[in-house]
């Protein structure tokens, strides 16, 4: 049901990368007053630090939240991966000769 969602997420913003969005959709998700079961389970089980250079931090807040956590980077992956298969099979042997 989360990774439903997720990749209802990436076939709306399909112009960044997948591993970037996947950040961005679990701050979003996070700060953001829980409106269904999957945005309560991510608030319970993900935190987000912020250090002082500025950067963020993904954090599972237990076992769970970790393996929900690498899941999630998982699919983002393989997302980017089956989009690219996708681009190549498409193209034909000749859009290659300029390169």
């Amino acid at each position: 049901m989360i990774i439903k969602e997720f990749s209802d997420f990436l076939k709306e913003n399909k112009e960044k990368p997948p591993v970037s969005l996947l950040f961005f959709w679990l701050k979003t998700k996070i700060e953001s007053p829980a409106k269904n079961n999957v945005d309560k389970i991510i608030q319970k089980e993900i935190y987000i630090a912020k250090n002082k250079a500025g950067d963020f931090l993904l954090i599972g807040k237990s076992s769970s939240g970790r393996k929900l956590i690498k899941s999630l980077y998982n699919f983002a992956l393989s997302f980017e991966q089956q989009e690219l298969a996708r681009w190549i099979h498409n193209k034909k042997p000749d859009d290659f000769k300029n390169c």
